[in-house]
């Protein structure tokens, strides 16, 4: 037994100097021998935009992130990136190659302006790409000069929407969903039981759907010098479907190899030995600014799907944002705040608490921006309702005031499909009203029904105070309806047109800031092993593609499905319909 213990001491003694010898070695070498990032004279930056954008850097599920050594730069640092590099001696030019950007048009606008307020600079931006797609091409067409591969397409077609139906599977399957829901579009749900699609899904969908075509005709037609009539045709009839039929419509001036735009530049700048450094590089080097101005203005990012609970990045959980309202509720410096929604909603529960702690900090006295992206739907637009002021991009997609829940109902699967039956026994009548395995009786299907239409009637009331409009005017643009940014400023629903940095002005005023600093919350800090992973990755000076866990449309829509399906059994949701994928 003595020779035991010994031997097994012995073996973990040893295990555990294997471990510090390699953490030590790992850290030494990280540490002295990380890369020199610095940015060198007669640099170029060289964009791509082929990894996930997010609205604050990083702010994404860590599995995310893969094995790729960069960071996810986020879109207000991009738009600070590109102001410093305007400015910036050692960047001569800008080589420009948006080709398959994973965002949606909302953001690729706005990376769009930036690159335009590059340019007035007067340092030049190429352009290039092998194939655009269309949100590729938004950014793209900002540069002086647009090149596409000999044998490339800029791949415009406009905006459409692939949505599976489940009625018939269910049917087959025995695998059915009990649906609650307030609101006439409040179409999220309708995939579980229908058939097809609504006639008012149908028209609120091919309402924001040609909002997007139409602002990507005008788009394209204001960066390349071209009518927006011929642009429209284009789009509506797919007439792009190679190089040549680029080069003819105007939609690029030249058709060229990679290496010869490489050259090309060299040749611009006189010098063959050019700098290429990518966004991630630029922005390791060119750190934010220490904040030392005691005029502050706050930015609250709230982005991802609204959880109802957890400390995951990437998503609204108030175990995250509880810490960053009481942050701000005791610093008095800061003013002024600007919420940046870019959400398309899911728990009511917590959105509801979101939306108290905003109220709390008007109640301070502080003023409250909120501030639109790609979306600001449903339980994205509830969040915001109490801001004193409303600022959206014209393609966000927001609105959708609508309530539903939804319990599957497997109890026929159990019991043709797999044999097996479900006895009970229970001391409360209700003990298993959420359960997926035991009917509801109709009692209980009237009384999560009306559950659901209480929540929706919270939300309008809640929207009504807000906007100063009455219920009934709230009702009229609600019942679930998803506006663009465009008809949402008709209908009351935002204030104004605007980006992020039009908000933080107009907080900035409100605040009589002439000069201030910026704060961003939540603060994102990587794990150990992520920093782990990124230190010696880029050491070994290794190149790896950006990794997501999933990277197919169909499965990724059906994940998010299935989850969604487990958080409608615990509370009720206020989310855009499921899979919104814009082709």
């Amino acid at each position: 037994m003595k020779q035991f213990l010994k031997y097994t001491l012995a073996t973990i003694v040893g295990v555990l100097i294997v471990v510090g010898i390699l953490f030590f070695f790992f850290a030494g070498l990280m540490a002295s021998g990380a890369p020199d990032t610095s940015i060198k004279s007669n640099s170029v930056l060289h964009l791509k935009f082929d990894n996930v954008i997010p609205e604050l850097t990083d702010n994404i599920p860590s599995g995310q992130f893969g094995a790729s050594p960069s960071s996810a730069v986020g879109l207000n640092d991009i738009t600070r990136l590109l102001e410093t590099a305007a400015e910036d001696s050692k960047i001569e030019g800008i080589l420009l190659q948006s080709e398959a950007v994973p965002a949606n048009p909302t953001t690729a606008y706005s990376i769009a302006r930036s690159i335009d307020q590059f340019k007035a600079s007067g340092k030049f931006v190429i352009g290039y790409g092998n194939y655009f797609s269309q949100s590729g091409y938004i950014i793209a067409s900002a540069a002086d000069t647009l090149h596409l591969n000999p044998n490339g397409v800029v791949d415009l077609r406009g905006y459409g929407m692939a949505i599976p139906y489940y009625e018939d599977f269910s049917q087959k399957t025995g695998i059915d969903f009990d649906v609650y829901h307030a609101g006439r579009y409040k179409s999220a749900i309708e995939p579980y039981y229908r058939g097809k699609a609504s006639a008012d899904n149908k028209y609120q969908t091919h309402a924001y759907l040609q909002d997007y075509h139409d602002a990507l005709a005008d788009h394209a037609a204001t960066q390349r010098h071209l009518d927006a009539e011929d642009v429209d045709q284009v789009i509506t009839e797919g007439l792009s479907n190679n190089a040549d039929d680029a080069i003819n419509f105007g939609l690029v001036d030249q058709l060229s190899y990679f290496d010869d735009i490489k050259d090309q530049i060299e040749e611009q700048l006189g010098d063959s030995d050019v700098n290429y450094v990518s966004l991630e590089e630029y922005h390791f080097d060119r750190p934010k600014p220490s904040v030392t101005n005691d005029n502050k203005i706050a930015v609250i990012y709230a982005e991802g799907t609204v959880e109802s609970g957890g400390e995951a990045r990437g998503g609204i959980t108030m175990d995250v944002y509880d810490e960053v309202f009481d942050r701000l509720e005791d610093n008095d410096k800061v003013k002024s705040i600007v919420l940046r929604v870019n959400s398309p909603g899911g728990s009511s529960f917590t959105s509801d608490r979101f939306w108290k702690r905003v109220k709390d900090l008007k109640a301070q006295g502080k003023y409250v921006v909120a501030s639109f992206g790609d979306y600001a739907a449903s339980g994205g637009y509830y969040v915001a309702a109490a801001a004193d002021k409303i600022v959206t991009e014209p393609t966000t997609l927001t609105g959708s005031i609508g309530v539903f829940s939804m319990i599957p109902d497997l109890k026929e699967m159990s019991e043709e499909e797999l044999g097996i039956y479900w006895d009970t026994i229970s001391t409360g009548k209700r003990t298993f009203l959420y359960s997926s395995f035991v009917s509801r009786s109709a009692s209980e299907n009237a009384l999560l029904k009306a559950e659901t239409e209480r929540i929706y009637r919270q939300f309008k009331g809640i929207v009504a105070e807000g906007r100063d409009m009455t219920v009934d005017a709230v009702h009229e643009v609600a019942q679930g309806r998803v506006w663009s940014g465009i008809d949402a400023l008709e209908t009351g629903l935002v204030d104004t047109l605007g980006s992020l940095q039009d908000a933080i002005a107009i907080a900035a005023k409100a605040a009589s800031y002439d000069d201030y600093k910026v704060l961003e919350y939540p603060i994102i800090e990587k794990t150990f092993i992520e920093k782990f992973i990124e230190g010696f990755a880029n050491n070994v000076s290794m190149e790896t593609p950006h990794q997501y866990a999933i990277d197919n449309p169909l499965v990724e829509q059906l994940m998010e499905q299935i989850q969604l399906i487990d958080a409608a059994c615990k509370t009720p949701q206020a989310r855009l319909p499921l899979g919104m994928l814009a082709y």
